[in-house]
């Protein structure tokens, strides 16, 4: 599938989360958007979670 020029390739992801890992994830998306206040609490946790992933699969690779 070809992109057209300027459209940027978008993921949908669905995750599962306890109540506390939310809770986290909530609380360190709101402390980081007082940081950079322009961003989304979404784009935030999209962040925290592609990185997390990142991390997880570099470590994965590393103990193979």
């Amino acid at each position: 599938m070809n992109q057209s020029a300027g459209k940027v390739k978008m993921k949908k992801t669905t995750i599962e989360l306890t109540e506390d890992q939310y809770f986290f994830l909530k609380e360190k998306a709101l402390e980081l958007q007082k940081q950079r206040k322009h961003y989304s609490i979404v784009s935030i946790i999209r962040d925290l979670i592609d990185r997390d992933m990142k991390d997880w699969q570099r470590k994965k690779r590393k103990s193979s």
